[in-house]
C-alpha cells in the first residue's frame, strides 16, 4: 500500500523523530546532500508540505529558491533548537511584505 504523504519533516537530528507521534513522516539525513535528495524525492511523491531543520533550510538556498515558484511543496523552516534563529519569521515577514506591498511588522 503506497500512502500519500502530505507533510513531511525533513531534519538532522532526532528532534523530528518526535513528529512520528503525530502521524508526520519524518526523516533524519546527514548532510545537505541527502536533504536535497529527500525533498526531491517528496516533492515527485507531491508532498504538499515539508518542514526542514533551520539549519538545513539555511544551508541549501539554491534548493529552496527552486520551489519557491511552485504551488507545492511549501518549504517551511522550523526551530528545532531552544534558540530559535528567526529564519522563519523573516520569511513570512518577507511573504506578507510581498502580497500586501508593505512592512506591517
Amino acid at each position: 500500500m503506497n500512502e500519500k504523504t502530505d507533510i513531511a519533516i525533513i531534519g538532522g537530528d532526532d528532534a523530528v523523530l518526535l513528529f512520528n507521534a503525530a502521524g508526520i513522516k519524518t526523516e533524519v539525513v546527514n548532510g545537505t546532500h541527502a536533504a536535497e535528495r529527500a525533498i526531491a524525492r517528496l516533492a515527485q511523491e507531491k508532498c504538499r508540505i515539508i518542514f526542514l531543520t533551520e539549519e538545513i533550510y539555511e544551508a541549501i538556498p539554491e534548493t529552496i529558491e527552486k520551489y519557491q515558484y511552485s504551488p507545492f511543496p511549501i518549504i517551511i523552516p522550523l526551530p528545532t533548537k531552544t534558540e530559535s534563529r528567526g529564519i522563519g519569521l523573516k520569511k513570512i515577514k518577507e511573504n506578507v511584505e510581498k502580497a500586501i506591498g508593505i512592512d506591517i511588522f
